[in-house]
C-alpha cells in the first residue's frame, strides 16, 4: 500500500528533533498500514501550552482525526503509536502510552478534535 503524509497549509517544520523524526515515521507507517492519507495540522507552529511545549522543540505533531469515521479514530491512534513502540503501555481507546511516546485524542468530540503525539515529559530521545 501506498502511504500518504499531507500537510495542512501553514503548518511548520522549524525545528525537528530526533523524537519528531520518529514520530513523522510512525505516522507514515500508520498510513501505509491504514491504506489512507493522514494530515498533519500541527508542528512547530501554532500556539500551544508555552514554551516548553513539545511542538515548538520539534518533538510533537497533531494529526487530523476527523477525516475518519469516529469508531475509526482510535484505530488511527494505536496505528501511530504501534510505530512508536511495543509494548503499549497505558493504553485505551483514546490515550496511548509506549516507553517513550504518548499520544491521544486531544478535544474529542469538538470540532478541534485532533491526535497528538509528542515525546514522553521527562524523557530524552536519541
Amino acid at each position: 500500500m501506498t502511504s500518504v503524509i499531507k500537510v495542512k497549509d501553514g503548518v511548520k517544520f522549524d525545528i525537528i528533533a530526533p523524537a519528531g523524526f520518529r514520530i513523522l515515521s510512525a505516522i507514515e507507517q500508520a498510513s501505509a498500514t491504514l491504506g489512507s492519507p493522514l494530515m498533519i495540522t500541527s508542528g512547530t507552529d501554532g500556539t500551544h501550552s508555552g514554551i516548553s511545549d513539545p511542538h515548538h522543540r520539534g518533538e510533537a505533531y497533531d494529526v487530523r482525526s476527523q477525516d475518519f469515521a469516529e469508531v475509526m479514530r482510535p484505530t488511527v491512534l494505536s496505528a501511530i503509536m504501534h510505530g512508536l513502540g511495543l509494548p503499549q503501555l497505558g493504553t485505551t481507546a483514546t490515550e496511548v502510552y509506549t516507553e517513550n511516546f504518548y499520544g491521544f485524542l486531544e478535544d474529542a468530540g469538538t470540532a478541534n478534535e485532533h491526535i497528538h503525539v509528542q515525546l514522553r515529559r521527562g524523557h530524552v530521545y536519541g
